[in-house]
């Protein structure tokens, strides 16, 4: 994705990669992209594991799935429309006895603001897979999913996106009412045969129906809520998890990168989206017009939960100190990150804990640092 430059130890397999997937079914409908030429990519270093994938389910732990994409992605990086079309694809993984598969896929972009060509070169993509279709891999039963991809073709975008699957992951250790997400290892391959192949990581994130059939309940397609609706212990973790990752791009009443799940027991809040935290640091992220009188950066924390009779803040705190060292651990073996930003990362969630842990000051920046809201 993006121009990509010439790596010299780029990438893709080597034909046997390609015609091992000779074992993979018939091609259907959906298979409209031809493989690109194999002696184009014989000239390539190998990129898939020679081996088994060693993921076997997706969004159950922190090991990387790796596949090829192959797609038109000139055509791709110039659909920046919020109704960009599908375009056809596929996706070359090896299943768990190592043998190779090609699976026929839909891909567009998608996204709001990281689908502007000045923000990214290479904006997020979903992938739809054919759901009737079985193949043997871990892409089985899939429908849509969504890839956040490294924005731009840089070891910088990258980094911000291992640091967004953390913030994720972090959330994950908290409560199974969030997002769940999968690291990848992707090849990016120009069905054209024109650009080199680009090799980076991305992640996967749970599709919001899957989210809503595995806590049985349904999402909530238009929103419009007050803070009183929620499940109260639900949403204060919420409040001050966007306190921990340095998040204010969010707000749970118009439903701004807060998905809504409603089950039997009442509303509960699935945060998505960030990049624009304080922990991911991205280069474009800077306080909105309603936070920026109040800090200078995102990486400044500031609470932007509301003020509600009932939270149990001594509780929460508990909550979050019971989980610290998975916490911090996550940070510390994050698949990807470098050591500058596993350190980095470490020391913002450290002053984190400090602040929780220090009664005045968690009085001072987070209690009484809630806002207002008419209904109270």
């Amino acid at each position: 994705m993006g121009r990509p430059a010439k790596h010299p130890l780029l990438l893709l397999s080597a034909s046997v990669l390609l015609l091992a997937a000779s074992h993979a079914p018939a091609e259907s409908a959906w298979a409209e992209v031809p493989s690109p030429d194999p002696l184009y990519v014989t000239q390539k270093e190998p990129s898939l594991h020679t081996g088994p994938q060693t993921v076997t389910e997706l969004f159950t732990s922190d090991e990387v799935v790796e596949f090829v994409l192959t797609a038109d992605f000139d055509r791709l990086r110039k659909d920046r429309s919020q109704e960009s079309e599908e375009n056809p694809g596929k996706v070359l993984i090896r299943k768990s006895d190592g043998v190779s598969v090609e699976i026929p896929v839909r891909v567009k972009t998608r996204g709001i603001f990281r689908l502007q060509r000045r923000i990214c070169s290479d904006p997020p993509l979903r992938l739809n897979f054919p759901e009737t279709e079985t193949y043997g891999t871990v892409f089985d039963g899939q429908d849509k999913l969504k890839l956040v991809t490294h924005c731009r073709d840089s070891n910088r975008y990258e980094q911000n996106m291992l640091e967004e699957y953390l913030a994720y992951r972090v959330y994950n250790h908290l409560t199974d009412i969030g997002f769940r997400v999968q690291l990848a290892k992707v090849t990016y391959m120009d069905s054209r045969g024109e650009d080199d192949p680009v090799e980076r990581m991305a992640f996967f994130i749970e599709d919001e129906d899957a989210l809503a059939t595995r806590l049985g309940g349904i999402m909530l397609e238009a929103p419009s809520t007050r803070p009183s609706d929620f499940v109260l212990d639900q949403l204060s973790l919420l409040f001050l998890f966007q306190f921990m990752v340095g998040n204010v791009d969010w707000g749970t009443g118009t439903g701004h990168n807060v998905k809504i799940l409603r089950t039997d027991l009442g509303l509960f809040p699935a945060p998505y989206d960030f990049d624009w935290t304080g922990l991911v640091d991205a280069p474009y992220a800077a306080p909105n017009e309603l936070t920026a009188p109040h800090h200078s950066s995102v990486r400044e924390r500031l609470y932007w939960g509301v003020c509600m009779e009932g939270i149990d803040y001594e509780g929460l705190f508990d909550r979050f100190n019971e989980n610290r060292d998975a916490i911090l651990e996550q940070a510390r073996s994050q698949v990807g990150l470098s050591e500058r930003n596993v350190r980095s990362a470490v020391e913002y969630l450290e002053e984190f804990y400090e602040i929780i842990n220090d009664p005045r000051e968690a009085r001072e920046v987070i209690i009484g640092a809630c806002r207002k809201w008419p209904g109270r």
